[in-house]
């Protein structure tokens, strides 16, 4: 048994354990085993943190025990910072992040970044939900709510002295919950720059990996697909670069049939749906009744399966484009129909769309110029994000492109508040762009995209200042990336 393991078990017993109270049973000792069996040991590391233990048999008492920052703290009493404690109780123990009584100090700075939470929530999402996570980090003001704390094991007294300041907790009532409590403790240690090594080592850089794919997910053709039949009104969301418009054109080659239209500000309801138009005559001027995209498409579908594939669809107006067809827009009921203001088809103006007929338009979320999309128009679709990949990036083998990309979605992972990462540069800035070309030349032709098309796009960024608090971050990258151009151009 590992001494993480005995401590696991010791969190399991909770009350019962027989340390608790216990002056022959060291629990200080067990944790410095259990710190120098994952954690480096060097002196330097290790001073950096406190061992704090109040583990005691009274039910009145708010008992804890674990790893605080040793920082502008006292050996007893408040203290400043975060640490990982866990909390005995009746049947089992409840591990936590928490902030003490004492402040934040500094650890501030760790609270603050959106990477800390972003990992946490990425962390509960791989448990199925066993870590609870605090929405603000930095809300000392609000208890854990009680729906929540009735899910763990009685810690009353605990919850009455420290409720506000927990921001992250499991509940341990097996073995089963030892991962949970490892995922908190290597954040811990790992969020105050201390390196793991062995087993530890090795499982957490293959969690850091999870993370990474649940804060930037990835969504299979396959699954897109899917989700397309199924919903029949779909919208690839995503950052620049990241292959929507590409992927979109693939599904397309799937169903075997498509109708491609590009969304821009002077789209109209009679460009998409129909509308009147001037036609020249013998005897001068007159209109026709002509028939737009939507219309156009829906008629091949009324044969075979057909997609109508719309780039950049928020860039129109959609209330307006869409007019009353919006109606027709819900997946489980194709018998709804709409009257159009003129006839098409000797059909008197009733129009309703295909079961056959699937939509597919792709949004850049980077976009600030234009409207955000209604409440009703955005229920009618159902929304795939589509992220950064960094395989495509290292299928092809660029050492220059691999770092620079590992660096943009470093910062913007850990830098940027949720509006600012849907501005992350997408994978396609890191490739080459013309892959067509003879391979030897690949680099160089990496290299200035990089300089012609990711540079320009980090410091339009920043003239336009939308990077939010995160604006020192990613001028900081933009630097790092001009001064590696530099690099290769000497």
């Amino acid at each position: 048994m590992t001494k993480f393991d005995e401590l696991i078990e010791g969190m399991v017993q909770g009350q019962k354990w027989a340390y608790m109270g216990n002056k022959e049973k060291k629990v200080d000792t067990l944790l410095e085993s259990v710190y120098d069996e994952r954690y480096r040991s060097a002196s330097y590391n290790k001073e950096r943190f406190q061992i704090r233990v109040n583990l005691q048999k009274k039910e009145d008492a708010a008992s804890y025990a674990g790893w605080i920052t040793a920082e502008n703290n006292e050996k007893s009493g408040p203290y400043q910072g975060t640490s990982f404690v866990w909390f005995p109780g009746e049947g089992g123990s409840v591990a936590v992040l928490v902030i003490g009584t004492g402040g934040f100090g500094a650890d501030t700075s760790i609270l603050g970044r959106p990477g800390h939470g972003r990992r946490l929530r990425a962390l509960s999402r791989l448990s199925s939900g066993r870590i609870w996570v605090k929405p603000d980090l930095l809300d000392i003001k609000n208890e854990v709510p009680a729906v929540v704390a009735q899910s763990w094991p009685e810690i009353a007294a605990a919850l009455k002295s420290y409720s506000r300041v927990i921001y992250a907790a499991t509940a341990v009532r097996s073995q089963e919950d030892a991962l949970t409590v490892a995922d908190l403790l290597d954040l811990f240690f790992h969020e105050h720059n201390t390196p793991l090594k062995g087993d530890a080592k090795t499982r957490w850089e293959g969690r850091l990996d999870d993370v990474a794919g649940s804060v930037f997910p990835s969504a299979s053709e396959e699954s897109i697909l899917s989700t397309l039949r199924e919903r029949r009104f779909v919208i690839l969301d995503g950052p620049p670069g990241t292959g929507k418009t590409r992927l979109a054109y693939r599904i397309g080659d799937k169903i075997g049939s498509a109708t491609h239209v590009q969304f821009h500000a002077a789209r109209t309801y009679e460009d998409f749906v129909i509308g009147l138009f001037p036609k020249p005559t013998s005897e001068g001027l007159a209109f026709e009744v002509r028939h737009g995209d939507l219309i156009r498409a829906n008629n091949i579908a009324k044969d075979k399966e057909h997609v109508l594939i719309i780039d950049e669809i928020n860039r129109a107006d959609l209330a307006r484009v869409l007019g009353e067809a919006i109606v027709l827009f819900e997946s489980g009921e194709s018998m709804r129909s709409v009257c159009l203001p003129h006839a098409h088809g000797g059909d008197n103006g009733e129009f309703s769309l295909s079961p056959n007929l699937f939509v597919l338009g792709t949004r850049n979320t980077a976009d600030r110029s234009i409207a955000r999309m209604d409440i009703a128009i955005r229920r009618r679709f159902a929304f795939i994000e589509m992220w950064p990949i960094l395989d495509v990036v290292e299928g092809e083998g660029v050492d220059l492109a691999k770092r620079m990309f590992s660096d943009v979605i470093h910062t913007f992972a850990e830098m940027a508040d949720e509006d600012t990462l849907r501005l992350v540069p997408g994978h396609a800035y890191f490739l080459d762009p013309r892959p067509d070309l003879d391979k030897t030349n690949r680099l160089a032709r990496v290299a200035r995209r990089l300089e012609f098309e990711l540079l320009p796009l980090l410091r339009h960024y920043l003239d336009e200042k939308i990077c939010g608090t995160a604006s020192e971050a990613i001028a900081g990258l933009a630097d790092r990336i001009e001064a590696e151009i530099l690099g290769f151009k000497k």
